[in-house]
């Protein structure tokens, strides 16, 4: 009898593990949340990948846009430039006419003639854009009131 109790009360221990599902629960949970971080992980990493193509697409972009400009940088600064020497050699010129005989009678050097002529000009243009400038801020002025 002893030997049929002490197998009822196995019996009992084992159906009562089994059924509820603790050995179960044992078993599977490690590898099941393995599973899941390792799903986790890949899904981040993925994500990660999909950012840093992004991020790479941009930066070459970027890329192509700043040697566009640093090649309209040159050529600007090739044309500043040249304009500068032209400008200087321009000044030259005009100062060597100051010591030409033709050019101490008031009038008669046609160079010192057409320097004047366009100092009027750019005077008058820089007057004309303070004017304009005034102008449009007292109509702006009177569109804020």
């Amino acid at each position: 009898m002893e030997s049929n109790t002490t197998i009822e009360i196995i019996s009992l221990v084992l159906n009562f593990i089994l059924a509820s599902g603790l050995v179960g629960t044992l078993l599977f949970f490690r590898p099941k949340k393995r599973k899941e971080y390792a799903e986790a992980d890949s899904a981040e990493l993925r994500n990660t990948e999909q950012i840093v193509a992004l991020q790479s697409k941009q930066i070459t972009r970027l890329d192509g846009r700043v040697e566009k400009l640093e090649e309209k940088v040159d050529k600007l600064t090739l044309i500043i430039e040249t304009k500068d020497t032209i400008i200087n050699e321009s000044n030259a010129i005009i100062r060597q006419t100051g010591k030409c005989p033709v050019a101490q009678q008031k009038g008669a050097c046609p160079v010192l003639v057409l320097k004047e002529e366009v100092e009027r000009k750019r005077k008058k243009r820089i007057e004309e854009g303070i004017k304009r400038e005034k102008e449009e801020s007292q109509w702006q002025d009177t569109q804020e009131d």
